[in-house]
């Protein structure tokens, strides 16, 4: 063995070259033996494995647990035994069953924390003596490989322990463990693949039929689960996995794609760490909380649901595996560069996490005001029944009421356009419009969770009139836009009355003559589509003349519904990328785009404000 330090020859061939094409089949058996088995055993003993027996306890969740871990377990060693073989891999299988053993004990009898600690590193001790150590190491800054001497023993049972101990306390969320180590397996095979000169086919084999299992699995840990891991097939991952990383010589690449991982998900979830949670004191200092809590445990009380969490943690983890690989595609870089690249793209990723879990999570309505202050700007808290039920109550009081749908770029105008400000501040109701305005209030933690658009509402609102008798006016667009669309409406929804339409295309002398033919007809509902905010300053101008009880801008709602621009597709309406659609269409929308940047700064701004205020 070299001495500590030496510099040795890159290490090629550590495990013998299976040839290219085995890595498919090997992760199309590990992926349907998973769910053959899987399905087998339910089929079996449907009654022993049914969820409510399971989760009720005693012997039905232990006997859960075998059959979950018999099927990882055969998922990945019965492919293996039949396609390849290798002594070293052969050593990590017999090394990885005793592992199994150790949780399977564990689940049928609760073992002390200190015994399952112990046991495993002299589990590593024994890999380490079958000949999977970690031999050598990259230098930082260079190419060359460092011999670690005595001292790979030592690396090598932190290694193997940390790994599978990271891997079994991310049991805590069901469907994590599962998850990460499908994520992390696919990275391997992803990096194998492209390094196949230095790290070899082999390690492809091996994590692509690891990942093919836990794939085929994932569908029955999922959340709610039809049959959980238990600790043994736990166990039996994380030192399979941790495995792989040492035959595969993946140290600096396993770093990236497991390390930071657990560290950002595992860690907090783990009992060493006490559960403890960061926040920000009066003072802007860091303090522990007393509170032991894991983060997936807050994430859920905020109202982040058990699928979401580990549907936003593995997404994540996918996200740093990316970043592993394309550090492998800068090989040639310099280690600075790459150090500048993966810091930036660490900061992004961090952001968001933190964005997707806030957008996600859905906490208890609070008690309260029914709006909540955006930037200055008074948003309700509603959704689409609960808008239809303000207009109706507003046509039931006959007086006049403004109605104003904000999307981001109105909230970004009124920042600079106080008039209009002044108007979004005192109109009577205002919807969150756009996905924009709903991300940055889930950012701020913010009871807004739908969206209310202004063509939605418009057809919404027009359907209630058919059925209540309101009349409805439009008045605004291209000539013949808002005939059409009023024609269109009406065959919609029948019964729906119209009073009149007006296109928006007038000079300031004729305004007077329109506003007292809208007063005459006096129309329960006015549809204004000019554009913002010329079509709020306009209704603000001419409501008391109008008298109008409902009073609404609508942008270019107007275009959509006689047909003259086509909508968005439902997914992405759904996706909140409906703007993308609309600028396509319409390419002098694109300036309108500039504020979208601005509005994710402003919240992300906020966001931060609040954070050092301990907020």
């Amino acid at each position: 063995m070299p001495a500590p330090g030496r510099r040795v020859p890159d290490p090629r061939g550590a495990v013998v070259a299976p040839p290219l094409w085995l890595t498919l089949p090997l992760f199309a058996a590990g992926l349907l033996i998973a769910l053959g088995v899987s399905e087998l055993l339910l089929r079996l003993f449907p009654r022993t494995l049914a969820p409510e027996a399971i989760f009720r306890g005693g012997s039905p969740r232990r006997w859960a647990r075998l059959a979950s871990g018999l099927v990882i377990l055969v998922a990945f060693w019965l492919p293996l035994a039949a396609l390849y073989r290798e002594p070293r891999v052969g050593a990590l299988l017999r090394v990885s069953l005793a592992v199994f053993a150790l949780g399977l004990a564990d689940d049928f009898s609760t073992l002390p924390r200190w015994l399952k600690a112990a046991a495993v590193a002299g589990l590593a001790v024994w890999a380490a003596a079958l000949g999977l150590r970690i031999d050598v190491v990259k230098e930082p800054f260079g190419q060359q490989m460092l011999s670690l001497g005595a001292w790979s023993w030592v690396a090598t049972v932190i290694w193997l322990t940390g790994v599978t101990g990271a891997i079994v306390l991310s049991r805590r969320l069901q469907g994590l463990g599962t998850g990460l180590v499908a994520v992390v397996s696919l990275t391997f095979l992803v990096v194998a693949l492209l390094q196949r000169s230095t790290v070899g086919t082999g390690t492809a084999c091996l994590a692509a039929v690891l990942a093919g299992a836990m794939l085929g699995y994932l569908r029955y840990d999922f959340p709610p689960a039809r049959l959980p891991v238990g600790s043994a097939g736990y166990y039996f991952l994380g030192f399979s996995l941790a495995g792989i990383s040492v035959l595969g010589a993946l140290k600096n690449t396993a770093f990236l794609t497991i390390v930071i991982p657990l560290l950002l998900f595992g860690v907090p979830l783990l009992d060493t760490t006490y559960a403890t949670v960061l926040r920000v004191g009066s003072r802007h200092t860091l303090a522990l909380s007393p509170r032991r809590e894991f983060l997936h445990t807050m994430l859920m009380r905020e109202g982040l649901g058990p699928r979401r969490c580990v549907a936003i943690y593995c997404t994540f983890a996918a996200y740093l595996g990316a970043l592993a690989v394309l550090l492998v595609l800068m090989i040639t870089v310099s280690f600075v560069a790459k150090l500048v690249v993966l810091g930036a793209l660490l900061l992004f990723g961090g952001v968001g996490f933190y964005c997707a879990v806030r957008i996600a999570s859905r906490p208890p309505a609070a008690e309260g005001s029914e709006r909540v202050e955006l930037f200055d700007i008074p948003v309700d808290r509603t959704d689409m029944e609960g808008a239809l039920r303000r207009i109706r109550q507003f046509v039931e009081e006959r007086s006049p009421h403004m109605v104003v749908t904000s999307d981001s770029s109105a909230i970004v105008r009124s920042q600079s356009d106080q008039e209009f400000k002044q108007i979004m501040r005192s109109a009577d109701l205002v919807t969150p419009d756009g996905a924009g305005v709903v991300w940055a209030a889930r950012v701020l933690g913010l009871p807004i969770w739908e969206r209310v658009s202004g063509v939605d509402l418009m057809q919404r609102v027009c359907e209630l009139a058919a059925g209540e008798g309101y009349s409805v006016y439009l008045l605004g667009a291209q000539p013949g836009v808002a005939a059409a669309a009023a024609h269109n409406l009406a065959e919609r929804y029948p019964g729906l009355r119209i009073a009149g339409t007006r296109h928006g295309y007038f000079t300031p002398e004729e305004e007077p003559a329109i506003v007292g033919e809208i007063a005459r007809l006096r129309p329960d509902v006015l549809f204004v589509a000019f554009g913002l905010p010329k079509q709020e300053k306009w209704i603000r101008r001419y409501l008391e003349e109008l008298q109008v009880p409902v009073a609404v801008g609508v942008g270019g709602s107007f275009d959509v519904i006689s047909g003259r621009l086509k909508r968005a597709p439902r997914w992405m309406q759904v996706a909140g990328v409906e703007w993308l659609y609309r600028s396509l269409k319409e390419p002098k929308r694109f300036k309108r785009l500039g504020a979208l940047p601005r509005f994710v700064l402003m919240a992300l701004r906020e966001r931060w404000r609040r954070f050092r205020q301990g907020g």
